[in-house]
């Protein structure tokens, strides 16, 4: 349902971490997006009692916020800051795993507990910007984000931002560029634009898979299941894309074109039932 990556970067390793073999090697596999491996490793060397307990915690929760399981994730940042509670990047990522679960009371705590440490790390202050935009607060939330990309611009380019008359406008280019036995799709599936999810799209789901930066949803059900579904669905067949989080991702305003194309040919594959290697196949991807 949900579209990666996500709409923030993932944690980096924290710097501080034991530079023993066992956890650089579980670094490198974090660096190289080798999530799954890391896992692998991590449980390895708790079993085998190799590597420093509490960095291994650490890494734990990386990998698990990388993986999108928020709520595990959560608590290995919490074992960590209760033997080590200034430790900046778990209390950074405490918040990000409260944010996922759209915990987001106990996420501004969090963040605020993590931009007060005089080490504090770069991306609370990004965690604390997409706080405000879950307010609506867009205009508080921007010099956050700019001040985020002054600080790390290869990780934090400024946010492209778009008109949501120009957003549209590119909306329509991208369905007129598709075939017309999918561009026909779109009489019955409607498209909308949102800021950021809502929360009622999370209703009735798996958190985990409907996260608050999602790029992209499509809510109902796949066309190839109509005729099986006998209940009474929640919501209308509808696709959505969040501006906000496709802006927050896109590394310049021509990528943000493509991430518009690429978001909306996922949803609507999505809807019509397509697998993710028949959508590569088709060009929906």
């Amino acid at each position: 349902m949900d579209l990666e990556p996500l709409g923030i970067v993932p944690p980096d390793s924290d710097g501080q971490v034991g530079r023993d073999p066992v956890v650089q090697q579980i670094e490198e596999l974090l660096d190289a997006d080798r999530l799954e491996e890391a896992l692998a490793a991590i449980e390895a060397a708790i079993e085998k009692g190799q590597g420093n307990p509490l960095d291994l915690t650490f890494l734990l929760g990386d990998t698990y916020l990388g993986l999108g399981r928020a709520a595990d994730a959560e608590q290995q940042f919490r074992a960590v800051l209760e033997h080590d509670p200034d430790c900046p990047a778990s209390r950074c990522w405490l918040a990000m795993a409260l944010f996922l679960q759209w915990r987001f009371d106990e996420a501004e705590v969090a963040v605020a507990a993590a931009r007060e440490l005089p080490d504090a790390i770069v991306d609370a202050t990004v965690i604390h910007a997409m706080l405000l935009e879950r307010r609506g607060l867009f205009d508080d939330a921007e010099p956050f984000f700019l001040r985020a990309a002054a600080a790390a611009p290869d990780k934090y380019p400024p946010p492209v931002r778009m008109s949501r008359a120009e957003f549209d406008r590119e909306l329509r280019k991208a369905m007129r560029q598709l075939p017309k036995q999918f561009r026909q799709a779109f009489d019955r599936v409607p498209v909308v634009v949102q800021d950021v999810p809502e929360a009622r799209l999370a209703e009735g789901a798996d958190r985990d898979e409907v996260a608050p930066d999602i790029l992209g949803l499509f809510d109902g059900i796949p066309l190839p299941e109509t005729s099986e579904f006998d209940g009474v669905p929640l919501r209308p067949n509808t696709i959505y894309l969040f501006q906000r989080n496709l802006e927050r991702a896109a590394k310049d305003r021509a990528d943000l074109v493509e991430q518009i194309r690429i978001t909306l040919y996922h949803e609507l594959g999505h809807y019509l039932g397509f697998e993710e290697e028949d959508m590569d196949d088709l060009g929906l991807a």
